[in-house]
């Protein structure tokens, strides 16, 4: 019997995490290959632009995930609290509690951060721009929605790189918790 072929989701996701742990640079194709369970030469048939085009899949895969897991509750109908709540427990499952890096964060620095300097940029404004949004929903005057919207981005970001950086997902668990109060003490 031949054994199942695993998907292309399936693969990006085994490379998001050798991304995810060892960034761009530190990502080897020997790694990024085993990971996969692939020769090098296996890996650059279903991918011939390399790593470059691993990792800009990767990053459009790990969006459309995000959007489905983290902000597609921030659309939807109905009172603005019980939606940021949905959208703060969908960022707690995404980020495993803060143990797993944003890929944001580690594809953005040296060469990488070259290479995907526009999705990275784009997948940051959808974010803040989804959060304006309820904001706006939620009472507060649009300069205040967009100051509102960042600083949420920057809480949950800056709490997963301190939580990698300290070893310790804590941090992040106690910075989402925060969060969840923040809307109604804003406004």
């Amino acid at each position: 019997m031949r054994p199942s072929r695993t998907s292309r989701e399936e693969i990006l996701q085994k490379l998001s995490q050798v991304f995810r742990r060892d960034g761009y640079t530190g990502a080897s194709l020997a790694d990024l290959a085993n990971a996969v369970g692939l020769g090098k030469a296996s890996l650059y048939q279903k991918f011939p632009d390399g790593k470059a085009q691993m990792g800009a899949e990767v990053l459009a895969e790990i969006g459309r995930n995000f959007d489905r897991e983290v902000l597609a509750p921030l659309r939807e109908p109905g009172p603005v609290e019980p939606r940021f709540s949905k959208m703060i427990s969908g960022v707690r499952k995404f980020y495993e509690d803060g143990k797993l890096s944003c890929t944001l964060d580690t594809l953005s620095l040296g060469e990488a951060g070259q290479l995907y300097r526009h999705p990275l940029a784009e997948a940051i404004r959808h974010w803040q721009e989804t959060l304006t949004t309820l904001a706006r929903e939620a009472g507060f005057s649009p300069a205040r929605a967009v100051v509102w919207a960042e600083e949420v981005v920057i809480s949950i970001e800056g709490a997963l790189v301190l939580s990698r950086a300290a070893n310790d997902p804590e941090i992040f668990r106690r910075a989402v918790k925060r969060l969840g109060k923040r809307l109604a003490d804003s406004r």
